[in-house]
């Protein structure tokens, strides 16, 4: 039976699987795409995809949104939230079926590893590596705050997990950025509050955006240092006046350092946020191993979907090369990966 590479992703809203995909119909690699919104068309737990027949797997994205069918018919403000929380479980639970079901070695990154990625835990990896990191607490007084405001001009509060768009009862959606507390805003600061991230506001020259890919990382400046919508964080975009970007190349020894991180992580792809102080040092923020990377692929000229394409059939052949039997080895010829030209 011949292995492939399988893609788990969504339907739409998708743009850079589907440039991935793009690019290996036109490098004629075979491969499977499976959507989330597909496992609602499986009967059986056999129908899941197979060990035996999978190569190497590129996890993507989940899901965006169940299909319309299975959308909650009597909404309840009071315990919508509950249900559709109960029904992202079950869901989840039959997706990470998956994790267990396929050898670890063939997923690009660890299933687990990311799917329990700690924003803390990374933070304290890059300093044992001896990469820069902002000052990180977890605080629940406003005692604590202005204890901290004594020793930095400012702070920045963001969450410990995932920034998500919150939807109010007319369904306008609100995005959760990271913000800033100083002694302006210290007022609206409550007494005591939920277990929060905050980190030492650092004055940036710049920020940048690292894909990292195999151990090669692809980096783009952002300055979004003198836009008032985007000081705080790149993320909160101007559309009509967006930050300029340009390509960009790591110290070696940082690049070094960051790729030790990954691999410790058992990650080979991962978007990593970075920040240059006025002073020119670097400041590790965070990484997100399914960030994108058409953000930094298309205005720095990178083709990374096109080389994401290459990695994903060198990992099959690569594959191949592990379970190729000895009696047979020798009687097969070289592979020849691609022809074309770069």
């Amino acid at each position: 039976m011949s292995k492939k590479i399988l893609i788990l992703s969504q339907s739409y809203l998708e743009s850079t699987t589907d440039q991935v995909c793009q690019w290996m119909d036109y490098l004629k690699i075979p491969y499977r795409r499976l959507n989330g919104e597909d496992f609602f068309r499986f009967q059986q737990l056999s129908d899941l995809p197979d060990n035996t027949e999978t190569a190497v797997v590129w996890y993507r994205r989940k899901i965006a949104h169940f299909p319309a069918e299975f959308s909650l018919k009597q909404p309840d403000f009071n315990s919508q939230y509950t249900l559709k929380r109960f029904l992202v479980d079950e869901f989840n639970g039959l997706h990470s079926f998956l994790f267990h079901s396929i050898d670890a070695q063939k997923w690009l990154n660890d299933p687990l590893s990311e799917k329990n990625l700690n924003k803390l835990q990374v933070l304290h990896l890059a300093r044992r590596l001896n990469i820069s990191t902002p000052f990180t607490e977890v605080v629940t007084t406003k005692t604590k705050i202005m204890a901290l405001l004594e020793q930095y001009p400012a702070l920045i509060v963001k969450p410990l997990s995932e920034c998500i768009l919150l939807e109010d009862t007319e369904r306008r959606a609100f995005k959760m950025l990271t913000s800033t507390i100083d002694q302006k805003s210290l007022g609206a600061v409550p007494e005591t509050f939920f277990p929060s991230l905050v980190q030492e506001r650092i004055v940036k020259k710049f920020e940048i955006r690292t894909f990292y890919l195999d151990g090669v990382c692809y980096s783009m400046a952002i300055f979004s240092q003198n836009n008032r919508k985007t000081t705080d964080d790149f993320r909160n975009y101007d559309n009509h006046r967006p930050n300029r970007t340009v390509p960009y190349k790591l110290p070696a020894d940082l690049e070094h350092k960051l790729d030790q991180l990954m691999k410790i992580l058992r990650f080979r792809t991962g978007s990593i946020d970075l920040m240059v102080d006025m002073q020119g040092n670097y400041h590790f923020l965070e990484i997100n191993p399914e960030g994108q990377f058409g953000m930094v692929s298309h205005p720095c000229n990178y083709y990374l979907e096109k080389k994401f394409a290459r990695l994903l059939h060198q990992s099959v052949l690569h594959e191949k090369e592990i379970h190729q039997q000895p009696e047979n080895k020798e009687n097969t010829a070289p592979a020849t990966v691609f022809s074309e030209a770069e």
